[in-house]
């Protein structure tokens, strides 16, 4: 099992923060280029640039202040530097290649708009029940949370399906698909044994009665 002690630190500064910040503007404006340059002006081009600027504006909102915690060393270099950009990377020639209908459009949008939904409210819901007093040292097991374990992961995956899906190039389903494994076989179970650790007297039951990360499925 990875070591899971950055979970314990809690932020005293900005520091790292501010560096997740430049990274992901930078991250942006070759990203908002490249659509520029290779995709065709149009929907499709507007939806995409869309997209990115809205999940990297999400990305920051959690970095400064949904996450109580210091962000780990492996956000602010392969996540944000490596994997993000390998993404919009593959996204991007396919949409230089595929110009999708507009019902498969507006179907993407759904998708991204639901997705992002499940991710960010899931957590400032847990946001605002671990703000309470007598909430302090419980497990969060309510809202979007009651649906499944990580919920929010299963809106990342959603998400990203459907950026993915508004390039218009099949193959770029390997980003949501390589993402929900990793999710699944790497970091829930990475998560959960910090969890399970944590939250002694809530994590038993919880774990018996919601799925994982599928509502109703996995």
């Amino acid at each position: 099992m990875a070591d899971q002690s950055f979970r314990l630190v809690e932020r005293r500064s900005m520091f790292r923060a501010n560096i997740f910040l430049l990274e992901c503007a930078a991250v942006l404006a070759l990203q908002l280029a490249a659509l520029q340059r290779y995709v065709a002006p149009g929907p499709q081009q507007r939806l995409l640039a869309v997209f990115a600027a809205v999940y990297m504006a999400r990305l920051n909102i959690m970095a400064r202040w949904l996450l109580p915690r210091e962000l780990a060393t492996e956000e602010l270099t392969i996540v944000a530097l490596v994997w993000v950009p390998m993404i919009l990377a593959s996204y991007t020639y396919g949409a230089a290649l595929h110009q999708p209908e507009s019902a498969q459009l507006l179907a993407a949008a759904a998708a991204y708009v639901g997705g992002s939904f499940l991710n960010s409210f899931s957590e400032l819901q847990r946001k605002w029940w671990k703000a309470r007093p007598e909430n302090k040292g419980r497990c969060f097991t309510l809202g979007l949370f009651s649906l499944a374990r990580n919920i929010n992961y299963f809106g990342d995956v959603v998400l990203f399906g459907g950026w993915a899906l508004a390039t218009g190039a099949w193959w770029n389903a390997w980003a949501p698909v390589t993402m929900f494994l990793s999710f699944h076989f790497y970091h829930v179970p990475d998560k959960e044994a910090y969890l399970a650790k944590r939250y002694e007297k809530d994590w038993p039951a919880y774990r018996a009665s919601t799925k994982s990360m599928i509502p109703w499925v996995l």
